[in-house]
């Protein structure tokens, strides 16, 4: 993912690329792609605990609904990939929308600034719901990567309220 050549989705990139893009001086991507990063690895190990039950016959009582929370944090995850791009975009709209100094086009680039990480937000809590059910539930040898999963949807909830905040700050401001 070189800034030079930003054509890549996120999502299709390496991590070194993506951490290398993330570092350099350009704000994009930053914290709020981050947040909706940090929101699909937490869906990725809830289907990591999921995969590792599925199939136990200690779980047998609880596959059906493991079964269930793969595809829902797998829908979420692949949103989350998605959501990062459109954070890169919103912001990248917002600095646009500045330089045009057209009070409405910052006003409609805020919203859709503030609109994509409420998203992830929502995501986030789903996830997080997702983790602490299969934390009690699932393969108690994966338990610590239900944790992590749980601990990583905090990150991402918080990360997108913060950018949500600064957003509806800048928007407040606005005359």
């Amino acid at each position: 993912m070189n800034k030079r050549n930003y054509h890549k989705k996120i999502r299709d990139c390496k991590i070194s690329d993506f951490l290398d893009n993330l570092s350099s001086k350009s704000p994009t991507p930053g914290g709020g792609a981050v947040a909706a990063i940090v929101g699909a690895m937490g869906a990725s190990l809830v289907k990591m605990v999921c995969n590792l039950t599925i199939g136990k016959k200690n779980y047998a009582k609880v596959e059906s609904s493991m079964q269930k929370v793969v595809f829902e944090a797998d829908k979420y995850e692949k949103e989350l990939l998605i959501l990062a791009d459109c954070d890169v975009e919103a912001f990248d709209g917002v600095m646009q929308a500045y330089r045009s100094k057209d009070n409405e086009s910052i006003r409609k680039a805020l919203e859709k600034a503030i609109e994509v990480p409420t998203r992830v937000k929502i995501l986030a809590e789903k996830i997080e719901g997702l983790a602490i059910g299969i934390s009690k539930k699932g393969n108690k040898n994966a338990y610590s990567d239900a944790l992590t999963a749980v601990y990583l949807s905090h990150a991402a909830i918080d990360s997108a309220d913060e950018n949500i905040e600064i957003n509806k700050k800048a928007l407040a401001s606005l005359k």
